[in-house]
This record gives structure tokens, C-alpha cells and sequence, in this order.
């Protein structure tokens, strides 16, 4: 059962990814500007970003799924908003690549962290449901939440370190 769910989260972001990518072909670049700015507005300028436009999509993002995955009715909602994110993340990775060519940035800084924060939000929409079968009964659903909030938010803090590193 664990490993058809990896296979399934893990297809999930390849396709995602994917779609991110060939949806930035779709668009005009006055499109892919806006679509940056509401997004993630790092990704505009070479400059280094303030720490509140780091906050924000972070803040955001956690607290939408966990918003949604804790949610009686609404958790289908939860992997839908990761997979846009994971959209974004694929779409975002053209626009660093192709508009900033810095192999540099995107490797030290874009690709991991990001690939970082959608596994984490799949693992916090995963950690978030009630456990099933008698191994995970032991395990509560809030302990697993915490873990991954507080990695979650050490990633952050590595996050704004490798940006500082960058952005000299």
C-alpha cells in the first residue's frame, strides 16, 4: 500500500512538473510576468529577494494544505492546490532557466528547495489524514504534522541562508 502511494505522489510531481513546463510555452511573456508576480515575485529581479516576499508563498502554501487536508469535507482540495503548486514550480523553472540563465541560481536555490516544499506538503497532506491498519494506529496524526511543519520550516531557514549565500 506505502509503495503504490509513493509511486502515485511521485508520479503526481512528474507530470505536474511537466505540465509546468509546457504550459510556459503556451504563454506570452506579459502573461508569464503576471502569472510570477502573483506566484512568486523572487523570480522577477536578480536582486535578493525581501524576507517577506520569501514569507509569503511559504506561509501561504503551508496553510492552505494544511487548512484543506485537515478539513472534514474539503481534503481533495489540499493535492489539487500541491499539484498547481508543482505546476508552478515547473513553469517558474523555465522562466529562471531561460530569462536569468543562471544554471547557478536555479541548482543552488530554485530546484531543490522547491522540490523540497511540494514532498513536504504531500508528506504534511499525507501525515495529515487518520491513520489506517494497526501499525500506524500508534503514530498520531498530529505528531507527524508537527515533524513536518518544523522541517518544513528548517527548510525555510536553509531556503533564506542559500538566497543570502546567492545574492551577495
Amino acid at each position: 500500500m506505502r509503495k503504490t502511494i509513493v509511486i502515485q505522489y511521485t508520479s503526481m510531481i512528474v507530470l505536474c512538473f511537466i505540465c509546468g513546463v509546457a504550459c510556459y510555452q503556451l504563454f506570452q511573456i506579459d502573461q508569464v510576468m503576471q502569472i510570477l508576480e502573483i506566484g512568486d515575485r523572487r523570480l522577477l529581479t536578480m536582486d535578493k529577494p525581501s524576507l517577506l516576499w520569501s514569507v509569503v508563498p511559504f506561509i501561504g502554501a503551508l496553510s492552505v494544505v494544511l487548512f484543506f487536508s485537515t478539513h472534514k469535507y474539503l481534503t481533495i482540495i489540499a493535492p489539487i492546490f500541491i499539484a498547481i503548486k508543482v505546476t508552478f514550480f515547473g513553469f517558474s523553472s523555465v522562466f529562471l532557466l531561460v530569462h536569468h540563465q543562471s544554471v547557478k541560481l536555479y541548482a543552488i536555490w530554485w530546484f531543490p528547495f522547491q522540490l523540497s516544499y511540494c514532498i513536504l506538503l504531500l508528506a504534511l497532506y499525507a501525515g495529515s489524514k487518520k491513520p489506517v491498519g494497526r501499525a500506524m494506529r500508534d503514530s498520531s496524526p498530529k505528531k507527524r504534522v508537527l515533524l513536518v511543519i518544523i522541517l518544513l520550516i528548517f527548510l525555510f531557514s536553509l531556503e533564506n541562508f542559500a538566497i543570502s549565500y546567492l545574492f551577495k
